[in-house]
């Protein structure tokens, strides 16, 4: 989900193949064998750094798998002398939870293979925000680590098993790959011209002029250029015409229909100042009325 990639096709796989190996078969038939440097059965397990990256980004980074992916990775030391492996990675770091699973092969009461469940928190220690990422680590019970001594490389490989608990990056892709279905549907129906592209406009022939083989301008070209000359000219025309009607109109117009128009409105003018509220005149003091100094 969400890679353009046809695993079946790039890795030779037949039609139809599923891979959900149990934890024999990946101890014995991959982890054995890549450790042994030989040829595995069906190669569709990458080899990473898992510790580099965030869980969610693994799953771009495989080769094959919808809802759970497989890879090779190797383990480092937390601290040089010590034995205990380092789990920070990407943006939090993996927590054991549970026991460990010893692993043998069928028939044999030898413990071949370790399996230990992890899962993911983001954050730092011990403040971390669990997640729903899990991954199962398949380590050889009886690994050589005497060519990593001094060093901070614990083992050369180790298998993991990632798979999301909830199953909630597999419907993140297909919500993605729905919405970005849709938006290239909307731009097949409508052509926006914010998101066509010159590719676009050659496939569908949008404003490309319309010329013929000898560089004229075609048949269909001059019908839409004499179309469009038409709809002008009727355009200008009738907006003449509007203009002229009202030309006509104030030319009629006689004198004596103007005066008694304006009679008209100043005799409602007078009307309404009559009905407005009387205000008697303030008198003015007379001069005989005031005293002397």
């Amino acid at each position: 989900m969400g890679r353009k990639r046809d695993a079946e096709a790039e890795l030779n796989l037949p039609p139809g193949f599923r891979f959900h190996p149990t934890d024999e078969e990946l101890v014995v038939h991959y982890l054995c064998r890549k450790m042994a440097c030989l040829c595995l059965p069906a190669p569709i397990i990458v080899d990473i750094d898992l510790y580099k990256h965030n869980p969610w980004e693994l799953p771009d980074k495989a080769s094959f798998g919808q809802r759970e992916w497989y890879f090779f990775t190797p383990r480092n030391r937390k601290y040089l002398n010590g034995s205990r492996p380092n789990r920070a990675a990407g943006k939090g770091y993996w927590k054991a939870t549970g026991a460990d699973k010893p692993i043998s092969a069928k028939g044999s009461e030898r413990t071949l293979g370790i399996k230990k469940a992890l899962v993911f928190y983001t954050g730092k220690a011990p403040r971390g925000v669990k997640t729903d990422w899990i991954m199962h680590e398949y380590r050889l019970a009886d690994a050589s680590r005497s060519s990593n001594k001094g060093s901070l490389r614990l083992d050369d490989w180790v298998l993991c098993r990632l798979y999301n608990k909830k199953n909630t990056w597999e419907k993140m892709q297909q919500q993605q790959e729905t919405s970005s279905g849709e938006t290239m549907g909307s731009v097949g129906e409508t052509g926006s011209d914010s998101l066509r592209t010159p590719e676009f406009d050659v496939e569908h022939k949008v404003g490309l002029p319309y010329f013929d083989d000898l560089g004229y301008p075609s048949q269909a070209a001059a019908r839409m250029q004499a179309s469009s000359n038409s709809k002008t000219t009727a355009g200008i025309q009738m907006a003449e015409e509007s203009q002229k009607e009202d030309n006509e109109w104030f030319m009629d117009l006689k004198l004596d229909d103007l005066q008694s128009s304006y009679m008209n409105v100043r005799s409602m003018q007078m009307m309404d100042a009559t009905n407005q509220d009387f205000v008697p005149p303030v008198p003015r003091p007379n001069h005989t009325d005031m005293l002397p100094f």
